[in-house]
């Protein structure tokens, strides 16, 4: 074994963001990364792999597809004097829309669980899930028929890789803990179930409630304030949350924070009350600094 720093898997995949699946996928599908490995099998890292995953990131993040990278990354080529591919993504989004308006449920499932697996889940939210998710919207404001069911459909594909990604992190040593709770009076939105995503590929353990109607009754939870608590919306709140919202930031201190589209809407009574808030869509958020630096605190 070489004396130079090396790195475990689960320490590639926090520094790097791209989850430990997605690199295992990497490295069997496609033959990209090839770690040493200990006597025992597991994979070793140096950094010379962690600067060939950035360069991976980089062709990945202009669209690129994951089966085409290899290629170039032997031709030597640059990323930053290609130009942005976007067609690939809306390639990706054409496909899960033609699954969700004909309804196929194991085509949509399918789909999801290869991108998840192929491509860093950030890149996905931002080229893929958030646009899609845009047109999915001007799509049903049209209420064409048995739009409900496309909508359920979509729901219930993200419950299921929710799902996934929970039972597989459970058997990775956690990180930090948060209590995620939805507050849209519809249900959860795409956004919450790709935070919920992130949260979990970051190494943190998510104790999360989908829908809360009443937010007063988080405060049961005040014995293990010491996790903090993400208070989630992409829809304008009712005023009379945010009473019961104050008195929830009393008892978490300073371990309370609100995303979602609502932290947009709500800007100001969210700064009157002292409540750290990032608006927009839930991958904007993530890349945020205020985010960030709740990140580093939950994992010391």
């Amino acid at each position: 074994m070489l004396s130079e720093k090396t790195y475990t898997i689960g320490d590639v995949s926090q520094q790097t963001g791209v989850a430990s699946v997605t690199l295992r996928a990497w490295e069997r599908r496609y033959g990209l990364i090839k770690p040493q490995r200990t006597a025992k099998g597991h994979r070793v890292y140096n950094q010379d792999n962690i600067q060939d995953i950035q360069h991976i990131l980089s062709w990945l993040n202009r669209g690129v597809a994951i089966s085409k990278v290899a290629t170039l990354l032997a031709s030597g080529k640059s990323s930053a004097a290609a130009a942005p591919v976007a067609e690939q993504w809306l390639v990706e989004q054409n496909k899960l829309l033609s699954s969700i308006t004909e309804l196929k449920e194991p085509g949509l499932n399918q789909q999801l669980d290869r991108l998840n697996k192929s491509t860093p889940f950030i890149t996905l939210c931002e080229y893929v899930y958030h646009p899609l998710q845009a047109t999915l919207a001007q799509r049903w404001q049209r209420q064409p028929l048995g739009y409900q069911l496309e909508q359920q459909l979509w729901q219930q594909s993200w419950q299921r890789q929710t799902l996934i990604m929970t039972l597989r992190t459970e058997k990775q040593k956690p990180q930090g803990h948060c209590y995620l709770a939805s507050i849209d009076f519809n249900g959860p939105s795409l956004g919450y179930y790709l935070l919920h995503i992130l949260l979990l590929q970051s190494g943190i353990r998510v104790n999360a409630f989908s829908k809360v109607e009443d937010l007063a009754g988080l405060t049961r939870l005040h014995n293990n304030a010491e996790w903090p608590l993400i208070v989630y919306a992409d829809q304008r709140i009712e005023q009379t949350a945010f009473k019961p919202l104050s008195k929830l930031s009393t008892l978490w201190k300073d371990g309370t924070i609100c995303l979602g589209l609502a932290s947009d809407i709500h800007h100001e009574q969210l700064t009157s009350l002292g409540i750290d808030f990032v608006g927009g869509q839930s991958s904007d958020a993530w890349r945020s600094a205020v985010m960030k630096t709740w990140l580093e605190k939950t994992k010391s």
